[in-house]
């Protein structure tokens, strides 16, 4: 490849075809997202990150509450759920049915015990 130099107030620039720049340009875009799932890969493998199953995110844009899909998923009761997050079984209750919102203390004490991101309750 042909690059041609220039100098401009004392900076020095390189001028090469339009089509050359834009395969920099997209091996540089792939690099990035190569990094990116390489970063994914790592948090997965150190226990820190998981994938969201079909079934979770079906469930929710069916309008499911959030934190049942959780719950169900991670394979407790409302009771299991109370023992490990201290948070009351019928606040619990009051939250999955929608009765309640929860506060954000409380949604961080159940995201603690579900395992997942306080975004993943909202």
């Amino acid at each position: 490849m042909r690059i041609e130099k220039i100098t401009r107030h004392g900076k020095e620039f390189a001028v090469l075809p339009m089509n050359k720049l834009k395969q920099l340009m997209d091996h540089a875009e792939m690099l990035s997202d190569v990094k990116a799932y390489d970063a994914v890969k790592a948090r997965m493998k150190r226990g820190q990150d998981e994938l969201i199953p079909l079934e979770i995110t079906e469930r929710r844009l069916a309008g499911e509450s959030t934190l049942k899909i959780w719950r169900e998923y991670r394979g407790l009761t409302q009771e299991d759920l109370a023992k490990k997050s201290k948070v009351s079984r019928p606040m619990i209750a009051a939250v999955e049915s929608r009765h309640k919102k929860g506060g954000i203390g409380t949604l961080k004490k159940l995201a603690v015990a579900l395992k997942v991101d306080l975004d993943h309750l909202a």
